[in-house]
């Protein structure tokens, strides 16, 4: 059985980039790293001096979209540039609101360097409790590499002061996964 799971983790840790074998055979550890000033903390492969991170959390710190294709043993990263601005009920842009509100506003983002396609663009709120709800779920129609994508007016209840941070998702059309490519955070005053 141990034979399994130490020919199981040795498998896993073989990578395959182009040109490039990475071999790490060491334990599974949790490191601490910081990103943008924020510790993370993550499980990770450590080996000869290398920390091998999953790309999953690749994916959510960088704000890219990650496709693995098993069968060439090729990983591509996509990192879309995506700028978010928030428009009240009036089209002026806000970043405060007054707590407690119920509040009507729509999201405008401006999408550049797409390198892949994508069905579908998603947007969270999550509240200062960690709750999370979503503004807008739409289909797009056709994937470009550059585009302006505007939601549907969405009214939330800001009910507590602190930091609600609004989430933008692409969905790869070939693996069908949600990536966060963007964030903003609303501050509630």
């Amino acid at each position: 059985m141990r034979k399994t799971i130490k020919l199981t983790v040795l498998v896993l840790c073989i990578m395959v980039l182009p040109g490039t074998i990475i071999y790490a055979a060491s334990n599974q550890s949790e490191v601490s790293f910081y990103f943008n000033n924020a510790i993370q903390k993550q499980a990770a492969i450590l080996s000869e001096g290398d920390i091998l991170l999953p790309a999953e959390q690749l994916s959510k710190n960088l704000f890219a979209l990650i496709t693995l294709d098993e069968t060439s043993k090729k990983v591509r990263i996509y990192k879309p540039n995506v700028n978010m601005v928030l428009l009240d009920n009036n089209g002026e842009i806000f970043g405060k609101v007054k707590s407690p509100a119920r509040f009507a506003f729509s999201t405008l983002l401006q999408v550049d360097h797409l390198k892949t396609e994508i069905s579908d663009i998603k947007l969270t709120i999550t509240d200062p409790t960690d709750k999370t709800e979503t503004i807008d779920n739409q289909q797009i129609k056709k994937s470009e590499e550059n585009f302006w994508f505007k939601t549907n007016e969405f009214t939330y209840s800001f009910n507590t002061k602190g930091t609600y941070t609004i989430q933008v998702f692409f969905k790869d059309v070939d693996s069908k996964i949600w990536f966060p490519v963007s964030e903003i955070d609303v501050f509630g005053i």
